[in-house]
């Protein structure tokens, strides 16, 4: 069962809080995502994630984070980027709030990708855990869960391509422009090397549009295969899988 925090009086909030019961922290980013998807795709996928983890748990979703780093869009008009450390101390400020609203299990479901993000994830949850606070993140970059979620994801990016896509049709159809997706080219680049080459922004990577991989070959299909992947990772991360 899903409560959202934002539509429900102090009273119910506390009295799920004193209820033991998992707290969500929807994250993302504000970020061009290709011609064909709109800048709240991180956002997007992320909380389709917290409403497949509420169908199995009673969870309280907080409102999402839609900004923080993320270098790598920035050439591209509506993207907005947080410097690292304002993103920390943003995130870590965010989940000692959750904590001194009593809640003491918060899992941050994110889905911005950018390594440096990421990373700035990580570090602002160790920050914020505390012993009354537990902070979990679960990361499905890595095995087992990065292989199940294909090629492309663990090579070409998975920056607006068939995987995100693919997560988007699933979700949220309505903000995808699909005559925009069939018409895009598949651009096979290898984004995380030529990251570690160092690439320092998607123009530099070889992604002129903003997007890597194949829109065109995405499915509503793949896009529940690939959120019950995703659910299911975060689900055992949750149970200390």
């Amino acid at each position: 069962m899903k409560h959202l925090a934002a539509h429900l009086p102090w009273p119910k909030v506390k009295a799920l809080a004193d209820a033991n019961v998992w707290a969500l922290l929807p994250v993302g980013s504000t970020e061009a995502h290709g011609p064909h998807l709109p800048l709240n795709v991180d956002v997007v996928i992320a909380q389709a994630v917290c409403a497949r983890i509420s169908d199995a748990l009673e969870t309280v979703e907080f409102p999402p984070v839609a900004y923080s780093l993320t270098d790598f869009a920035a050439p591209f008009s509506g993207t907005v980027s947080v410097p690292a450390d304002t993103a920390k101390a943003m995130l870590v400020a965010v989940l000692r709030g959750i904590g001194r609203a009593g809640f003491r299990r918060v899992c941050v479901v994110n889905h911005h990708l950018e390594p440096a993000h990421f990373k700035v994830v990580h570090a602002a949850a160790a920050e914020a855990e505390s012993p009354a606070l537990r902070v979990v993140v679960p990361d499905h970059r890595r095995k087992p869960t990065g292989p199940l979620l294909g090629h492309e994801f663990m090579h070409g990016g998975s920056h607006a391509g068939a995987y995100e896509t693919s997560l988007m049709m699933a979700t949220a159809p309505q903000l995808v422009d699909d005559a925009s997706r069939r018409a895009l080219p598949s651009l096979s680049v290898d984004l995380p090397g030529a990251i570690k080459a160092g690439a320092t922004n998607f123009l530099e990577a070889g992604g002129p549009e903003a997007y890597f991989g194949a829109p065109a070959e995405a499915s509503v299909a793949e896009g529940e295969r690939l959120l019950g992947i995703i659910t299911e990772a975060t689900l055992a991360a949750m149970n200390g899988g």
